[in-house]
């Protein structure tokens, strides 16, 4: 290959992996040389060589296939693939995913870096990857102590947020829907969007009617959860929902049962997802492709050994109004 292009083999293997210092009309020739000879590069052999895989792990603790897995990995490939850099995805969808995460990857370390999402690392859990001695990343976690860069968005601030949106348009009596999560114990982090909640309902003097858990795998505990919630003595005018998710279930299961959205009860979910969109469900959006990207860009920065400017980022989220929130009439206070 090397000799077929006329360059040296160090030439190819950067020209190849989309490395700097190589001239444009360089470049261009190698690669329409490598693609003429239908020629691969190895990564196997690249990273003997290099010491590097040009590969990036990421630990989810959420659904892959959810919605902001989906958002945040078309971020990170919107840096890294131009980078000629793979991703290799693991799930801690349980206790005994992630045991055996953490035990085999140190002998496999098949990755440059490692991004964890979701969930922070448990004291034995630093220790290993302290050992393993590659950059640790952490998305939408407080905790960061193992961590040389993190990028989340604030949830306690966010909750806050729309709850006084939510009084402003003159709601007093709130409900939380929160999602049934199977995955509990401090190892897994607290949600703090359920202690924001509880935390800005007291400080401004609003009436919290209640807080339920449903299981979007589950219609009967969205049933249940609203049933219970509609037999109140109080009804709440407005309900705050863990997501966008929770809260098309929730608006669902209010419709169904004759209660008008949002003229009955105002419904507001959060992420800025798809479906908040597609419904017009009222939310506060997080930028979870930004997030990705910026997430890739600060992976690469700490592989090559730069600088950050900060180690910690907080993204900010944006309340969207959308059409099941609505302003309390006089009669309904």
């Amino acid at each position: 290959m090397a000799k077929a292009a006329g360059v040296s083999t160090f030439t190819v293997s950067r020209a190849l992996r989309g490395k700097d210092h190589v001239a444009a009309a360089t470049r261009e020739k190698v690669l329409r040389v490598a693609q003429e000879l239908n020629y691969t590069i190895s990564k196997t052999a690249s990273s003997l060589a290099s010491g590097q895989t040009n590969r990036i792990a990421l630990l989810a603790r959420d659904r892959i296939a959810g919605w902001f897995i989906g958002e945040l990995l078309d971020g990170m490939l919107d840096i890294l693939g131009p980078k000629q850099y793979d991703t290799i995805i693991y799930r801690a969808g349980s206790t005994e995913e992630r045991e055996t995460f953490f035990t085999n990857l140190p002998a496999k370390r098949n990755a440059d870096a490692l991004v964890i999402t979701g969930f922070p690392a448990t004291e034995q859990e630093e220790n290993i990857l302290r050992r393993l001695g590659m950059p640790i990343i952490s998305v939408n976690s407080r905790d960061v102590t193992c961590c040389q860069g993190s990028i989340s968005i604030d949830d306690s601030a966010s909750e806050a947020t729309l709850i006084r949106y939510l009084a402003a348009l003159g709601h007093r009596r709130f409900c939380y829907i929160g999602r049934q999560d199977p995955l509990t114990g401090k190892q897994w982090g607290h949600d703090e969007r359920v202690g924001a909640y509880l935390d800005t309902i007291k400080l401004m003097g609003l009436q919290n009617c209640g807080m339920y858990h449903i299981s979007l795998d589950d219609p009967r505990s969205v049933q249940k959860a609203i049933a219970t919630m509609l037999s109140l003595p109080d009804k709440p005018t407005a309900i705050c929902a863990w997501s966008d998710y929770c809260a098309l279930a929730v608006i669902h299961e209010l419709q169904r049962s004759g209660i008008r959205v949002p003229e009955d009860i105002s419904v507001a979910g959060h992420d800025g997802s798809d479906v908040a969109t597609g419904f017009g469900i009222t939310t506060m959006a997080q930028p979870a492709r930004e997030i990705g990207r910026m997430t890739a860009q600060t992976t690469l920065a700490l592989i090559n050994q730069e600088p950050l400017p900060e180690k910690r980022i907080i993204v900010q989220t944006t309340l969207e109004p959308g059409s099941t929130t609505a302003a309390i009439t006089q009669d309904d206070k």
